[in-house]
């Protein structure tokens, strides 16, 4: 059984902020490795303490403009359309993760790929169907106050994926962090061990 993908994955992973990809400001690299192979696959630029930093003030600018406005019904549309990208290229999906993971294109193919789309539709349908919360108490003047939930953005979050299913554990994260409202501003992903076996 063969592991490789067919076709090429990036050479260089760059590290997405505010809107543009770019190197680590520290040049700092490290190779991506398929641990089924041992093949260097590609080279991914490190993210210094001042990447970070840039990320997260890129991601509290965003949560305060036009993110941070979203309506629920704009949410739910741009949640799916991620699904939807996620099958239209899902050989796309198959071929890095297959290469990043060196775990066999069977199973790959039926579960990050399919399963990661499908966890992005269920957090749409979920938000998109989440009832409004209220209910009433008594005042100490023989009336009532009603009180509601509402739901605001918290503010940034940092997602960290694990190595044995890194595309479907971060669509777990992703999901309901676009969901509800917050903005992710990085997707730390940890390299299997290149001894890994599937």
């Amino acid at each position: 059984m063969t592991t490789n993908s067919p076709r090429p994955v990036a050479d260089h992973i760059l590290n997405f902020i505010g809107g543009s990809y770019r190197k680590g400001s520290q040049g700092k690299t490290f190779d991506n490795v398929n641990p089924a192979t041992g093949q260097t696959i590609g080279t991914v630029y490190e993210a210094s303490e001042a990447d970070v930093a840039d990320a997260v003030a890129a991601a509290k600018a965003a949560l305060d403009g036009p993110w941070g406005k979203m309506t629920t019904a704009e949410r739910v549309k741009l949640i799916v359309a991620v699904a939807a990208e996620i099958e239209r290229r899902a050989d796309d999906f198959l071929d890095a993760e297959v290469a990043d993971t060196g775990k066999p294109r069977h199973v790959a193919s039926h579960i990050d790929i399919p399963r990661g789309a499908a966890n992005f539709r269920m957090f749409a349908d979920v938000i998109a169907t989440m009832p409004g919360e209220s209910f009433t108490t008594p005042t100490p003047d023989g009336g009532q106050a009603i009180n509601y939930a509402v739901r605001k953005a918290k503010g940034v979050i940092a997602v960290i994926c694990p190595w044995n299913f890194p595309l479907l554990l971060m669509t777990w994260k992703v999901g309901p962090a676009l969901a509800a409202e917050t903005q992710w501003w990085s997707s730390l992903r940890r390299k299997p061990p290149e001894q890994q076996r599937y």
